[in-house]
């Protein structure tokens, strides 16, 4: 407004020294001209210089509001957009002052740390402070660039609510003094910062200066990425564990038989037992985590049919029995006949056969283990039960982990990868159904997991067809 204001008066002041220089030569040049005429004269030129006059004015001042309002139309298309993109966005944004106020949040922050959802998305002039900067003798591009910065309407910075100081948001000090530096110094800053909430949320904080009295914190959570890490190195240091322990066996019982026992036939044949039993442990850890590694790539393709449940499960407990002759666990399998799965059958074995040799070997000696089926919603739902020492609480969560042990003392003196439940989880959702365990410590465990319920009228059709053939 200031330079239209200045145009103005440049053409007024321009039209005066035309009118005063037209007086001077009418005096000069008709000196005898009578004084009606010469008003009559006057009143004409007047009258049309302040026609140009003020259609040079209303011209521009008409070109000034036809901008004001284009960058009032492309400020509202932006802030829509910004309200959008900040209503989507998973990460909580924080935009504070330099009077360490809150100008702007979207719902996540909203979440975070419990500031009223209704208004996120919402800034007004009265938050950020920017009110004051524009006034009545603003150019057309300073009201539009204020209109930039004031991403909201009128209506809502008239609403009444007070600002909220970021200490009042949060008495975090590692997030104020990032943005009180980043406020004062205008570097961008980034840390790590730990929500001490009930579910101890780790953040990613990256804090820059926007424009020259703003700035704005992004929140990334990294709880998941960190927990991935976390078993990403247990994964690792668990893998060395079971590893070391054959290997360290297989070197002590080659080392002995050099160093003379293979001369003994006793001493000959117990350490060659042992290298065996060893190498078989590592191939078949070996072997569980090709199959896991296959499975989690989607290199493994099932062969779907309806399959009968009772005569699997009673493979594998007779295939359970024929491998561990020594145990004295008793099976209870309470499957009835017509019940049919949509399954892969070899895959199915696999998942009967993890389940039910884990609930041996976590049993007590003379303890059950019970297989039980039945359909429910359009699923069976396959329940696996011992009488075993049962599970804490904090390790449910992780049971399926790859690798995991919750109970260290008692998981050395079982035999075992510590994939085959993990393996599980894998091949169950696959098939399209869900696995869990419940357990409380002392009184056994339940595992259990779904399938696609299916009819004996589709199994006898599917074995003149083509089986159907499902990636995973």
């Amino acid at each position: 407004m200031r330079d239209l204001a200045r145009r103005v008066w440049l053409v007024t002041f321009s039209a005066l020294l035309i009118f005063v220089t037209y007086e001077i030569i009418k005096s000069v040049l008709f000196p005898h001209i009578s004084l009606v005429s010469s008003h009559v004269i006057t009143v004409i030129v007047v009258a049309v210089m302040t026609f140009f006059v003020s259609r040079y004015a209303l011209g521009r001042y008409g070109q000034a509001l036809a901008e004001i309002q284009r960058q009032t139309a492309i400020t509202e298309e932006t802030n829509r957009l910004l309200t959008g993109v900040l209503a989507t966005m998973h990460e909580a944004v924080v935009i504070v002052d330099s009077r360490m106020r809150v100008a702007l949040y979207n719902e996540a922050a909203a979440r975070i740390f419990k500031l009223p959802a209704t208004d996120a998305g919402k800034p007004s002039a009265r938050r950020t402070g920017l009110e004051t900067s524009v006034g009545e003798g603003s150019s057309a591009e300073e009201v539009a660039a204020s209109r930039q910065h004031i991403a909201a309407p009128a209506s809502s910075a008239g609403t009444g609510s007070r600002p909220s100081r970021l200490t009042d948001v949060t008495r975090d000090p590692a997030i104020n003094d990032a943005i009180s530096r980043v406020i004062k110094d205008r570097i961008p800053a980034e840390l790590r910062v730990e929500m001490a909430d009930r579910d101890r949320r780790s953040f990613q904080l990256n804090v820059v200066p926007l424009g020259s009295e703003l700035s704005v914190a992004v929140f990334f959570d990294i709880t998941q990425l960190e927990r991935l890490e976390r078993v990403r190195r247990e994964f690792f240091a668990n893998l060395s564990h079971e590893l070391r322990t054959p290997l360290t066996a297989m070197l002590a019982c080659s080392e002995t038989l050099l160093a003379g026992a293979a001369d003994e036939p006793a001493s000959r044949e117990r350490f060659l037992e042992t290298l065996h039993k060893h190498a078989v442990r590592m191939n078949d850890l070996i072997s569980n985590i090709s199959d896991l590694s296959a499975i989690e790539s989607g290199q493994v393709e099932l062969t779907l049919n309806p399959v009968r449940l009772r005569p699997v499960v009673a493979d594998v407990i007779a295939s359970l029995e024929s491998r561990r002759m020594d145990i004295e666990i008793s099976f209870n399998a309470a499957i009835p006949d017509d019940i049919f799965v949509e399954a892969d059958r070899t895959r199915l074995e696999q998942i009967l056969y993890n389940l039910i040799d884990n609930a041996v070997k976590f049993n007590r000696p003379g303890g059950t283990v019970s297989v039980s089926a039945i359909e429910k919603e359009g699923n069976i739902v396959v329940n696996i039960e011992d009488t075993g020492a049962g599970i804490a609480a904090s390790d449910l969560p992780r049971v399926f982990e790859r690798l995991y042990r919750g109970d260290k003392s008692r998981s050395r003196k079982t035999e075992g990868t510590g994939l085959g439940l993990a393996i599980v989880k894998h091949l169950v959702r696959a098939h399209g159904g869900e696995v869990s365990v419940a357990s409380e410590p002392g009184r056994g465990s339940r595992f259990t997991f779904t399938m696609p319920i299916a009819t004996p009228i589709a199994e006898s059709s599917s074995e003149l067809g083509s089986p159907a053939l499902h990636r995973i």
